[in-house]
């Protein structure tokens, strides 16, 4: 998952948020729900010693390895 713009915070620029792994055949499709921890989607602020939950929409990549992210979506937290 990409950066919020929306959190002035130091923020990789991609992380894992969250996995799930399955099989399909050649030409099969799937619906997969991943559900994400908020602390995933935070960062820590030092001034306020805690973690700020990252707002807005974000990149989302999926594919079969961080070298191989073919799927691209934006979605935003708290959403289904």
């Amino acid at each position: 998952m990409g950066p919020s713009a929306e959190l002035r915070l130091d923020q990789p620029v991609r992380a894992l948020a969250g996995y799930r792994r399955i099989t399909l055949a050649p030409g099969a499709a799937q619906r997969v729900t991943v559900d994400i921890d908020a602390r995933t989607l935070s960062s820590w602020d030092p001034e306020k010693h805690g973690w700020v939950p990252g707002a807005g929409r974000r990149d989302v990549f999926v594919g079969r390895s961080s070298r191989e992210l073919p799927l691209r979506s934006k979605a935003e937290p708290g959403s289904r």
